[in-house]
């Protein structure tokens, strides 16, 4: 790759990264597929439903998170491009088995649900990793671009699907008196499914192989010379860095620090010329500036994390060492399981609600949600990245919960009123957006950058938890609550995370 300047090969990586993770999360048109997959299934003679179905998404789900821990290890013992050139074809032939076997629904779960989890899980976290070594800075807004490829996956597989398997817009009917379900029973339409999936195999094969290359050309060793290197390693070892812009070799687990931690550094330094030295001043100066209101709310939160910050500092620093030697993984990792748990209910849920409540065509449902929803993930991924980056981890995490939480007790009320449906939705998804942005994100700024693809693999299976999380409160609380009332138990978890992790993520 010597013929490709040095100044471009960055933008190269990222734009791979981002073109990698626009076709490997063809997981997000699995709702799209769902209701031409379930019928041409009962055309085949399996009793299935739209739940039945959507099994094959959790599946997806548990698996990837499971494969993720794999991923490390398979990376480390194959290196970045020969792993994600494996996930490729791995993807390839899950899709193009499953248009082969449409017909039977356990070999579409073998193959949609596992096979395909497998290979994305084990190439996860190589898009961003790549990307993260060549932009020491921003790395919130790297994280926004790069995952929000995978929002962007419905835009690219979802027209592709129902222009091929609906081209003349056949509407689905109801199947029997005895069931409230509609599914498609024109022949034509039912037998263009299994064509779907070929179709998706290739375009992945061609752009997701040709991304993968991409995110994984590297910079030569020579551009890199000794004597910053040994500059880096004074710096490092004095606990202070010198110039952001000094490149540096991730690989050989330098501990250097990005130009993002050294803001965060500078910003502690402020704060150590201010008047406020301890929680007792600061809680005076609150009271004396009678911000009475703020201290009630605020008070709790300062102290609970002035208290994990005081038994981080004993424990040690974390930074560049594995996240299960933190002695509070355990508690971030539970607490991002409750924070994220309405992700599942509300992707799983969202047009059900609409249907149900709103009286409102599904077609212009489906049309609008698809749009705004997708929308507001892409926002919500590179907005939360950028605020990551201006603002403080814990902080961001409280405002991100804050919103998350509001829109869970505001769905309740609103979802008979479409305009109001709509907006809430959009929220969600926008929310979504800065959760899976989180992840990674915490990983970087607390763990650093060493053990990245592992913490991050590790951190992940908290998705798996999810999927489990919201199927538990689904089962039980449903018929208690109303379906649109469930988001009000997951406002509840959001609270408790939200403050949880306000602490536990205090820098």
């Amino acid at each position: 790759m010597n013929f490709i300047p040095q100044r471009a090969i960055p933008y190269i990586v990222l734009v791979g990264a981002f073109l990698y993770n626009l076709n490997i999360g063809i997981l997000n048109s699995y709702g799209n597929l769902n209701i031409y997959l379930t019928s041409y299934l009962r055309y085949k003679g399996n009793n299935v439903t739209y739940r039945s179905v959507s099994f094959i998404y959790e599946l997806t789900v548990i698996t990837l998170g499971i494969s993720m821990l794999l991923g490390n290890y398979v990376q480390q013992k194959l290196g970045e491009r020969l792993t994600i050139f494996i996930s490729c074809i791995g993807t390839f032939i899950s899709f193009y088995l499953s248009s082969i076997y449409t017909h039977s629904y356990y070999l579409l779960c073998l193959f949609m649900g596992v096979t395909y989890a497998i290979g994305y899980g084990i190439s996860f976290t190589i898009p961003l990793s790549c990307a993260y070594k060549h932009f020491t800075n921003n790395r919130g807004l790297i994280s926004g671009i790069v995952i929000s490829a995978i929002s962007l996956s419905p835009f690219l597989y979802c027209p592709l699907q129902t222009l091929i398997i609906n081209r003349n817009n056949v509407l689905p009917v109801q199947y029997g008196s005895d069931s409230k379900e509609m599914y498609f029973k024109d022949v034509n339409v039912l037998n263009r499914v299994p064509y779907v999936l070929f179709i998706q195999s290739i375009i992945f094969l061609v752009l997701a192989t040709l991304g993968g290359l991409m995110a994984t050309i590297s910079v030569p060793n020579d551009s890199i010379d000794s004597e910053n290197i040994a500059i880096l390693d004074k710096t490092n070892q004095n606990g202070n860095f010198v110039d952001s812009n000094i490149p540096w070799d991730v690989e050989k687990g330098d501990n250097a620090e990005s130009g993002l931690f050294k803001s965060l550094k500078k910003k502690k330094k402020k704060k150590k010329g201010s008047d406020i030295f301890n929680m007792a001043d600061y809680y005076t100066d609150l009271y004396k500036g009678r911000n009475f209101i703020f201290f009630i709310f605020y008070g709790p939160l300062s102290f609970f994390s002035n208290m994990l910050h005081q038994i981080r500092i004993r424990k040690g620093n974390y930074f560049n060492k594995k996240c299960t030697e933190d002695i509070l993984f355990f508690v971030l990792w539970l607490s991002i399981v409750l924070f994220n748990g309405y992700i599942n209910y509300i992707i799983m849920y969202w047009k059900i609600i609409g249907i149900t409540y709103t009286q409102v065509e599904d077609t212009l449902i489906t049309l609008n949600g698809s749009l705004i929803n997708s929308m507001a993930n892409i926002a919500g991924r590179l907005l939360w990245g950028i605020i990551y980056d201006k603002m403080s981890m814990n902080v961001t995490i409280l405002l991100l919960g804050f919103l998350i939480t509001a829109a869970c007790f505001a769905l309740p009320a609103v979802a008979h009123i479409y305009p109001l449906y709509a907006i809430c939705c959009g929220v969600f998804y926008f929310c979504i957006g800065g959760s899976l942005v989180t992840i990674p994100v915490i990983t970087l700024k607390k763990y650093g950058e060493k053990y990245f693809s592992l913490n991050m693999s590790i951190l992940y299976t908290s998705r798996i938890a999810n999927t489990f999380l919201c199927s538990l409160v689904v089962r039980y609380l449903y018929q208690w609550l109303k379906l649109r009332c469930l988001s009000s138990a997951f406002g509840v978890l959001s609270i408790i995370s939200t403050i949880v992790l306000f602490g536990i993520t205090v820098e």
